[in-house]
């Protein structure tokens, strides 16, 4: 029998378990990268979500391994996360893939889906990580890589091509509306992308309060074209500004509008004292998008693999 997980004690993790999971994730990512890589308040969103399961491994008082997943909106897709203390055995990390991936085969089959579509991010140098993917049968079909501009000098000028303009949104509804349709049909050929409700969209926009994110809104002879939205996620551990979404509609793609909402933010991001702007991007996006980053400064800093796995669910 495998004592690894057999000789620890499994349980539902909540905020109460912050300063836990916190330590545990500090160790992990020290480890991997050198440095931290979330802060405390990302976690303990985390662990607040009503729609994500979160469990812990410890050995007698000590957390040794940190598992969580989700499912995504009403699909079959299921993200998750598992992270082990680098001093305790790491193939703990094994068995907690086995027991998460059964609780989301769990999930898919209580939504009636017949299978789950499993999908987790792993840094590039984690070869720990890694090697726990592969022995579960995952495989990566892409990667995402983080890009950085640092704003705390000159930039290019904001002004934009002509024909396209570029504003800020004032949080209306008709607004946010706009923002949503632009997102679903910008993204619809991206790798990984679920067609989301207006209703379930803007839950998650706000679900760190009202003033979390904040929009952008681009238009071409006065037509909507492009959307971006900017949220304060890496603010608190590298003072940055993030583009957590930039989409353009395919009919005005090579037209200059994702580089005119990219530069009004990176100017917005150095007024309000940001010192970079950071943003993630498929290098296997089908709109080019990667070489659009470079041509308005940014730089690669960060790659992770994006993993993924499919099973059936057992009647």
């Amino acid at each position: 029998m495998d004592t690894r997980v057999t000789t620890l004690r499994r349980r539902t993790l909540t905020t109460d378990d912050l300063d836990d999971v916190t330590g545990l994730l500090t160790a992990s990512d020290m480890d991997v990268l050198g440095h931290t890589d979330f802060t405390a308040g990302e976690i303990e969103a985390d662990l607040r979500r009503a729609d994500s399961e979160a469990y812990g491994w410890y050995s007698g008082g000590t957390l040794v391994g940190y598992g969580w997943l989700t499912r995504v909106a009403d699909t079959a897709r299921i993200d998750l996360d598992a992270y082990v203390l680098p001093v305790h055995d790491s193939r703990l990390g094994v068995d907690m893939l086995a027991f998460l991936e059964e609780r989301g085969l769990t999930l898919a089959a209580a939504a009636g889906h017949d299978e789950a579509v499993f999908d987790i991010g792993v840094y590039r140098q984690d070869e720990k990580t890694r090697g726990w993917m592969a022995e579960r049968g995952f495989h990566s079909p892409t990667s995402f890589v983080r890009m950085r501009i640092d704003v705390d000098g000159p930039l290019d000028p904001a002004e934009p091509r002509s024909g396209i303009t570029v504003r800020r949104s004032d949080g209306s509804e008709s607004d946010l509306r706009l923002a949503h349709r632009l997102v679903e049909d910008s993204f619809v050929e991206h790798y990984g992308h679920v067609e989301t409700t207006y209703e379930r969209w803007h839950e998650r926009f706000t679900e760190r309060g009202p003033d979390w994110a904040e929009v952008w809104l681009a238009e071409v002879e006065g037509e909507p074209a492009g959307v971006l939205v900017g949220t304060p996620q890496f603010e608190e551990d590298e003072n940055a500004g993030y583009v957590r979404t930039l989409g353009t509609l395919r009919s005005v793609r090579g037209r200059g509008v994702g580089k005119a909402l990219l530069r009004a933010y990176f100017h917005a991001a150095q007024r309000a004292g940001r010192v970079a702007v950071l943003l993630h991007v498929d290098v296997s996006n089908v709109t080019g998008a990667l070489g659009v980053y470079e041509s308005v400064g940014m730089r690669p800093v960060l790659t992770i693999d994006a993993w993924t796995k499919r099973r059936g669910v057992t009647p």
